[in-house]
């Protein structure tokens, strides 16, 4: 008699990964700069990505008058195999006509679609077709954020930049910031594939209150 063998799928957790977050409907920006981010010098960031329709990414934060809403779409990119950039998308986003904006962004000399159309960067789609689950945010006064795993992107974010890349996208409305200590914020988003746990425990924030970049606990940047 054969032996059954009985195969148990292993779950992928991730807890520290280049992390976007939509501020609000069809941020144009936030597109523009996932998509193009990292591509300087004949880089590849990533050769896939997959879009990630009618998900929960649940948000937690220990502060009330700091507002992030859960979100109900991704984009997770992805370098050979392994997912290498998060992007969590508000419920109303359209998401096809922000990606198509972002590809058609111009990028040293061409437009970002040729090149990856030249890389054959390939994409997918997958509904997870849950139902929403919102948290107790006031989505009016949403704040900006910019979440961060590693030194350069933090020195860029600290200018206003979105980007690592010299690229124009960010909040520039002001490059003073102060440390925020003991400000938790979590993350948690289950794909058809992923886990992802993302913990923040500390941030810094801009003097006019619109800009909130914390740090990921278990990234470069904490160890």
């Amino acid at each position: 008699m054969e032996e059954c063998k009985i195969i148990v799928m292993k779950e992928l957790i991730i807890n520290s990964i280049d992390l976007w977050t939509e501020q609000h409907k069809n941020h144009y920006e936030c597109f523009n700069g996932a998509f193009v981010d990292g591509f300087e010098n004949n880089k590849i960031p990533f050769d896939e990505y997959k879009i990630v329709k009618n998900c929960n990414c649940i948000i937690t934060i220990n502060r009330y008058d700091i507002n992030i809403s859960n979100k109900h779409n991704a984009i997770i990119f992805y370098k050979n195999s392994k997912p290498t950039r998060l992007m969590v998308i508000n419920k109303e986003t359209e998401l096809e006509k922000c990606i198509n904006v972002a590809l058609s962004q111009y990028f040293e000399d061409s437009i970002l679609k040729k090149i990856y159309d030249k890389l054959n960067i390939k994409s997918s789609i997958v509904d997870l077709k849950e139902e929403p689950i919102y948290n107790e945010t006031d989505i009016t006064k949403e704040i900006d954020v910019g979440s961060c795993d590693r030194w350069k992107l933090l020195y860029n974010m600290l200018k206003g930049s979105y980007t690592e890349s010299n690229t124009k996208y960010g909040n520039f409305e002001s490059d003073q910031y102060e440390f925020v200590p003991n400000l938790y914020i979590k993350y948690k988003l289950n794909t058809d594939k992923e886990n992802f746990i993302i913990e923040h425990k500390c941030a810094f924030i801009n003097i006019t209150k619109t800009r909130l970049i914390p740090i990921q606990e278990n990234s470069l940047l904490t160890k």
